[in-house]
Formats: C-alpha cells, structure tokens, sequence
C-alpha cells in the first residue's frame, strides 16, 4: 500500500500482469480515478521499464491506454495509466451473456484502430491477447484499449539479438514467433485469434505449449458451420501460416471487418448467433387479497410494511399481511404527492414534490414527521444511512430546467433521528441521483454537458473524496445497502442491458436482459428487475448468476410495485381500477 506521501492512494487490486500488478487509486490532487501498473524489477530491468515509458507517452490514441504520469515511490516504480472500468476482453468473454456477432466485430475493430495508430508509430505489440485489451463503456457498448506493451519492440529493432522477457502467449503468437521473427502482421495474427475466439467461442488450437507451437505451425484451421462465410474469409487470412499471405497492414484487416459490419448492419436479417430461449419459471401466490387503496409504491423494512400512493403513506405491521385491514394501518398525509420512500433500521425518508421528511420508526402521526427539506429549493435529492444515523441531502437553487446543468447545489449532511444539520458544501453541477453507501460515505451522481455520467464520492463531513467519469449516460441508478459496493444501472435509450457497477474497484459490467423492464427493486440475494407484465429476473450477486421467474396475471393485470425480505416477495398488482397484495416465499424466487 502507497504511503500518504504519495502523490496516489491506492484503492483495490484490479489485475496481475506478466510485470507487476495493477491497482485501482485516486489521484490525490484531483481526486481522479487512474490505474496504478506497479513493475516487477526482477521481471522487467530499468532499461525495459524506461523502453514501455517512452513507448506510452508517445502514442496518443482513443484506442490505446494512455500513460499519465511516472510515480518512484519506496524503491517501487509504477506507471499512472488511463483507467478502464470495463475490466478485461477475457472477463467480457468468459461471462455469462454471449457477444453478438455485431459488438464482436465492433471490439476486434477497436482493436485494429489501435494496432493501425502504433504500427505507424513503428511499434509492435508482440503480445496482443484478451488479457491485454481493456474495455470502457461507450455509448450503448463497450469499447477496446490496447494495453500492455511491456513486450513490445520497434519494428527497426526486430533483428536486434536481444529478446527480453517472455515473448509472447503461445495461444496466440504468430508460428514465426517462436522462432524469435517478429513483424507488423505477428500482431494480426493474434487479432485473427482474438477474432476467432470472439465469434466461435474458443481458441482455433488447444493443448500445452508445446502442442501450440505444433498447432500453429502445421494445423488448419476449423469453424462451425454457423460461421458466416464472410467472416471466415478474414479469420483465414489473419491465420495464414506464412507471413507474405496474411493482412500486411492493419489498414488492410479494418477495412475488411468495416465492411463486413457495414453489409451486416445493412441486412434486416443478419446471420446473427441466435439468442436460446429464455425459460421464466411460474410463481404461485401464497395468498391474494384486495386492498382498500390505490397503491403505487411498496416497501419492506424491519417487519414493517409501506404502502403509499402520491397523498398518502400506510404503514403497519409485515407480520398481518395475510390479512391485511385498512383498520391495521397508520395513515400520513402529505401536501404535496410523495415521490419515494427509503426505509431504514431507524425509520423513513419520505420525498414529496419538494419537501424530504424523516418519519421515526415508532411515529404514529403527522406530527412525528421531521421536515428536512422544504420548498425553499427548487429542486433536491434525499439518501439515508443504512444504519439510519445520517441523511443527506442536496438542495438545488436557481434555473432547474433539465438542460441547465450549473445549477448551484447544496450538499447538506443531518444527523438523525433529530434532523439536525451537521454539514455543508456546495457545487455547480445538477445533481441527478445520491446514495448513502455505508456508514461514512456516499455518492453524488451528475450528468455533464457532453453527456457522460459523473460520480462523486464525499464522507459524513462533507468533503469531496473522489471522482469519476465514465462517457456515457445512465437514466436510473440503484443501490442495495445489503452489497454497499454495488450499484445497479439503467443506460438511456438502451433498453436491453443493465450496467452492474463495483465501487471499491470501480467496474462496469452490462448484463443482457429480456424483459422490458418496468422496474429495479433491491432484493436480499442482490436486485429484483420486473416487467409491468410479471417478468423477473433476479441478479444474484451471492453467486454472480441470474435466475427467471414469472407471475402469472390476468389479462389487464400490471404490477405496480414489488418488495422484497429475507421470507417473503410483496407485489402490488391492479385491474380494472382493483389493487391486489400478493404475497410469495422469497424461496421460490431463489
């Protein structure tokens, strides 16, 4: 671990690499996210350090992660490198969600764009594999990075006697590569490898090393029938076993791939993997009974139910539910429409159009309620602890149409159960959505003028700790305070992936989904997505898995809001102008 006098903290480690490992850290002096490569001295010399150093700060291209800076710090040395929050090619690969033939060639295309850029630089990258290509998220998709040029070499120095270090991975070396001859088209070669794995599934040969080097020098190579032919076509060329066949440029592989994306993009029905069918597995009520309000929101906590619509909020005990009276609950009501609740161990945060209150676990009326923020702001964001001993707000003042992003805010940190205010900080930028992630701190969420989504971690005094920003933009964000390091996303306009989001190590993984989501809802084993319609799907993040089930609904029967506990899944549903409660064991979910 860096020391304070370091010019970074370092926040979790995100990689190993052949020379050092990788750490996630915050620059000190801007509180920006970077990445940390700590060298191995008895792996890499001074020499080669100083050789992938001069490497990096010559190239400058999207799709090459750029080096910052250099950091000496305790006989240890480290490259400050772009961070990617996408993790690896390989993690993508070895998920559970398959890559559509399209975003396969948009990654590989990446990728060349990269390899063009350094080729002309005169440099060769020698060890291109999915390990080494690192992903952000860009508008609707990943995009690829080209890291890792600790072997790399200048092509005028490819008869130089000197070999240092490894020299490659035989999965996806060129066959002339093992006998120490390099040239531009030894890292197209690889790219057919990556292409082939991308597309197929696995590598084109298998075995131990010594198997490889056979493989690559005299085995053909095979493909699935479902391969399209054009494909084909350009994996066989990259993979041609003599140098002067293959690609020569990689100007020559990307106008290859353009063209095919372009034909399949083109085509109302492209020869795309077909998707298998997805299985939702029937849920059967325990009971069902009508209730006498009109409900639009439900909430579990500590045994307690919430049930509220846009005047009023109903609260009583979860254990009744079977039987569930309107005589049974304690009535709220509220000025203006109540937008959300947040339920803790120690009460309520209720929002209304532009007032936030805090309710007390024991309150038994109006007058229990504590205002914490009320019409003076034009606009504001509420969070709670989730031990609820604080909450947050930030309170806006000044023009809140939704294109004036300089809005001048107010961070406001109470103490509860009082509501006593403790902190304040304020900024200019337009709020969008704020969490309470643990005990001490939490996190501010903005959307920029060139539409990237901006984070923004601060602590229970108020101060700014740290920042990210990821190019692309998010609609809804929720947080679980049962997994206080993950949040789960929404992207505009892009209805089809979720976005999971690791703090501690700021990742981002999209996750396919097959139901037109109506809603996001924390659950015990992680998060609970529906449809109006009775869908769920259930990310798991005790097993990283996903699980499908379904409720079967009259014909006109929508959901209108889902709760979950450790025991039990509560889901309000209407038709024909009736509301239902129906209760589920949570077992039968998971």
């Amino acid at each position: 671990m860096l020391e304070p006098q370091s010019n970074y903290k370092i926040l979790n480690l995100v990689g190993q690499g052949q020379f050092g490992k990788v750490f996630a850290a915050i620059d000190l002096k801007s509180g920006a996210l970077v990445a940390l490569k700590e060298l191995n001295t008895q792996q890499l010399s001074t020499g080669n350090f100083l050789r992938e150093l001069t490497f990096l700060v010559t190239l400058d291209h999207f799709n090459l992660v750029s080096c910052k800076a250099l950091e000496h710090f305790q006989q240890k040395r480290y490259l400050v490198m772009d961070y990617c929050e996408g993790g690896t090619l390989r993690q993508l690969m070895n998920g559970s969600a398959p890559i559509s033939l399209d975003r396969s060639l948009k990654l590989v295309i990446d990728i060349l764009r990269g390899l063009e850029y350094a080729h002309q630089q005169g440099i060769i990258h020698r060890d291109l594999k999915p390990e080494n290509i690192l992903l952000k998220s860009g508008d609707r998709r990943y995009t690829a990075h080209i890291a890792d040029f600790g072997i790399a070499k200048l092509s005028r120095e490819v008869k130089s006697a000197e070999v240092f270090g490894a020299t490659g991975s035989p999965a996806y070396m060129a066959p002339e590569q093992f006998y120490g001859d390099y040239s531009f088209n030894c890292d197209l070669y690889s790219v057919g490898v990556i292409l082939y794995e991308l597309v197929t599934g696995t590598r084109p040969f298998s075995g131990m090393p010594r198997e490889l080097v056979a493989a690559h020098l005299s085995q053909p190579v095979s493909y699935d029938a479902d391969v399209p032919i054009l494909i084909r076509g350009v994996i066989a060329q990259a993979l041609e076993k003599l140098p002067p066949r293959r690609f020569q440029t990689a100007s020559q592989m990307l106008a290859s791939l353009e063209l095919i994306l372009e034909i399949l993009e083109a085509d109302p029905h492209p020869a795309l993997p077909l998707q298998t069918s997805t299985v939702f597995k029937p849920l059967t009520p325990v009971s069902k009974i009508a209730l006498a309000e009109d409900i639009s929101h439900l909430a579990l906590s500590q045994n307690q139910i919430y049930l509220y619509d846009a005047d009023y909020l109903l609260v009583g005990q979860d254990s009744m539910t079977p039987n569930i009276t309107r005589d049974e609950l304690t009535k709220f009501t509220f000025s203006q429409p109540v937008k959300s609740i947040c339920c803790r161990l120690t009460g309520c945060a209720i929002s209304t159009t532009n007032a936030l209150y805090f309710l007390p676990r024991n309150g038994t009326n109006n007058k229990d309620l504590i205002t914490i923020a009320d019409s003076l702001f034009t606009s504001w964001l509420g969070a709670l602890d989730p031990q609820g001993s604080w909450l947050a707000t930030i309170a806006g003042q000044g023009n809140s149409r939704e294109s004036d992003a300089s809005i001048q805010s107010q961070l406001n940190i109470y103490g509860l159960p009082g509501g006593q205010l403790q902190r304040s900080l304020n900024s200019l930028r337009k709020w969008q959505h704020l969490m309470i992630i643990d005990r001490r701190r939490g996190l501010a969420i903005a959307q920029n003028s060139a539409g990237q989504t901006e984070f923004h971690l601060f602590n229970r005094r108020g101060q700014w700790l740290a920042n990210s920003t990821i190019k692309i933009t998010l609609d809804t964000v929720v947080h679980n305070p049962l997994f206080s390091d993950c949040l789960l996303a929404t992207e505009r306009d892009n209805p089809g992936q979720v976005i999971l989001i690791t703090l501690t190590s700021f990742n981002l993984k999209r996750i396919a989904i097959d139901i037109e989501l109506s809603q996001i809802e924390p659950c015990p084993q992680g998060y609970l997505l529906y449809s109006q319609t009775g869908q769920m799907i259930l990310l798991d993040l005790t097993v990283e898995g996903l699980s499908r089930r379904a409720i079967r609904l009259e014909e006109t029967e929508i959901i209108k809001a889902i709760a979950a506990s450790p025991s039990q899944l509560l889901v309000v549903t209407t038709c024909d102008s009736q509301f239902w409660l129906q209760k589920f064991n949570w077992g039968d979910l998971v």
